[in-house]
């Protein structure tokens, strides 16, 4: 597969400045904290939202005060709150946020008396049932302004009316988006745009202790990494000597490790190929992943068997007493909200917490792994385009500021105690401007619909890697069940596109 066209400097100057520093408690699918942790059924949303307290920070402020004629439309008159459903809640101290303030103050008129001089408004939602929720309010006229993009339901809850364009509320011509435009072409639907991608940053990383890669004995990952080494091979040889260490060693925890495994082949299971959804599930580079690397940490239990030991829920607490290698949950937002919390309780060395990029397929011709794509959703119903507009139109700004930049990893740095050297190289990994030793690859196969309920791990889709992942079930057999519906879901999406 080809390397996605690098992304131009107006995003690298601000990579991953909002996921560093946008909540305490953010969650990727299937996160650490998440209500619904992958077993099969669905969680019932909440609609209580706790509160949090975040504290401003006068670098991050000032760096941003030099940005207000910056923003596309200064004068815009934002008169409402923001409303925002998700399972966290948005950091309103964020270089964005505090854009938004200097720019337009903070909306008169919202929904919710106990937020008057804020931003957002805000309801909690389940992660297991966030989507049934999200439809369910859009139907009854009380829908959300905005919803967090997730590849999981792309294109199907656009097609299932849960989302609209923003090519009339945000000026995607502007050169602020030069830099994703290649990406957010890959996302058009007839051709609208309904992802406004304003930062890219790590789905997932492989964090390891480096006390105890040293008691093992074994190269330093990161090292292998730097050197081209860091591949399937050598992960499953450290793989071995660490479950051999002792009773009850495993080598990979997290949630779904499995499938960056898969994309680590440059093989999506699932593709968009000039708009046209096409399945991959037969291609000889998924097979040899699913059968070479999934099938063999099952059968050597090399993986967690979560499924069997922990109730479907990642186990954090063996990584910190160093029983788990490598803990494969997700990206920076893993250390914010749950590596860094032991890192404090057990006094570890600033350098303790690594991490590398998924192993590379060694027959890959490039070093593919899976990247998070940050966009806002404007939901079907909302009349707020102002205030969506103009948020949106902040975080791609602030994005691009170099000195915003500098100031957001500062405040990451005090707020969630990062080593600045582990998190320059994350910095580096995301840099897709040709420097950097990664490459991305998008997988469509999440956003099928039903098919592919990222809730459910017994789902068609997701027990194609899930199920011979954890329970040992055959690749072979479970594609020769469950691809007449995949390629049902597949065809029927296609037909919608196509109108």
């Amino acid at each position: 597969m080809k390397k996605i066209k690098a992304i131009a400097s107006a995003l690298l100057a601000g990579m991953m400045v909002l996921s560093l520093t946008a909540c305490v408690d953010e969650e990727a699918p299937g996160g650490s904290n998440t209500t619904n942790s992958g077993a099969p059924g669905t969680a019932a949303p909440q609609t209580t939202p706790p509160r949090t307290t975040f504290d401003t920070d006068e670098n991050v402020i000032a760096a941003v005060g030099n940005l207000t004629d910056q923003v596309d439309n200064p004068d815009l008159e934002v008169t409402d709150r923001i409303y925002w459903m998700a399972w966290w809640e948005i950091d309103e101290t964020t270089p964005a946020a505090e854009l938004f303030k200097q720019t337009y103050g903070t909306p008169a008129n919202g929904k919710q008396s106990d937020r008057n001089g804020m931003i957002f408004d805000y309801t909690y939602v389940a992660y297991g049932g966030r989507f049934d929720s999200l439809g369910t309010a859009i139907a009854a006229d009380e829908g959300p302004d905005i919803f967090p993009f997730e590849i999981y339901d792309f294109p199907y809850g656009v097609l299932r009316g849960r989302y609209q364009p923003v090519d009339d509320i945000v000026n995607l011509d502007s050169p602020k988006w030069d830099g994703t435009r290649d990406l957010m072409e890959k996302f058009v639907l007839n051709g609208q745009h309904y992802c406004a991608f304003y930062e890219i940053s790590m789905n997932n990383l492989f964090y390891y202790r480096k006390s105890v890669i040293g008691d093992l004995g074994v190269e330093d990952p990161r090292t292998m990494f730097e050197e081209g080494r860091w591949n399937w091979d050598a992960f499953l040889d450290m793989a071995r000597k660490f479950q051999q260490s002792g009773e009850g060693k495993y080598a990979l925890d997290g949630y779904n490790p499995e499938n960056d495994l898969v994309l680590s082949t440059g093989t999506p299971m699932v593709a968009n190929v000039d708009g046209v959804i096409v399945s991959n599930l037969r291609d000889p580079a998924v097979e040899r992943a699913e059968n070479q690397m999934l099938a063999v940490l099952q059968q050597e239990n090399l993986r967690y068997p979560r499924h069997e030991l922990n109730g479907w829920n990642v186990n954090p607490k063996l990584f910190a007493d160093g029983d788990i290698l490598f803990y494969a949950d997700g990206g920076t937002w893993v250390w914010e909200s749950t590596l860094s919390k032991y890192a404090k309780k057990f006094g570890w060395e600033e350098d303790e917490v690594q991490c590398v990029p998924c192993p590379k397929d060694p027959q890959a011709d490039a070093h593919y792994v899976t990247l998070k794509q940050d966009s806002l959703m404007w939901c079907k119903g909302s009349t707020n385009a102002a205030g969506v507009g103009a948020w949106i139109d902040c975080c791609v700004t602030t994005s691009a500021s170099p000195d915003v930049k500098e100031a957001a990893i500062q405040q990451a740095i005090d707020k969630y105690s990062w080593n600045r050297e582990l998190l320059e190289y994350i910095y580096s990994l995301c840099a897709l401007d040709g420097t950097s030793p990664v490459t991305p690859i998008v997988d469509f196969k999440g956003g099928l619909g039903n098919v592919s309920d990222s809730s459910a791990t017994e789902a068609p889709v997701q027990s194609l890697t899930n199920l011979v992942y954890l329970t040992g079930e055959s690749y072979t057999t479970l594609r020769e069940t469950h691809e007449p519906a995949i390629q049902a879901a597949i065809d029927d999406i296609n037909k919608a596109v196509a109108g």
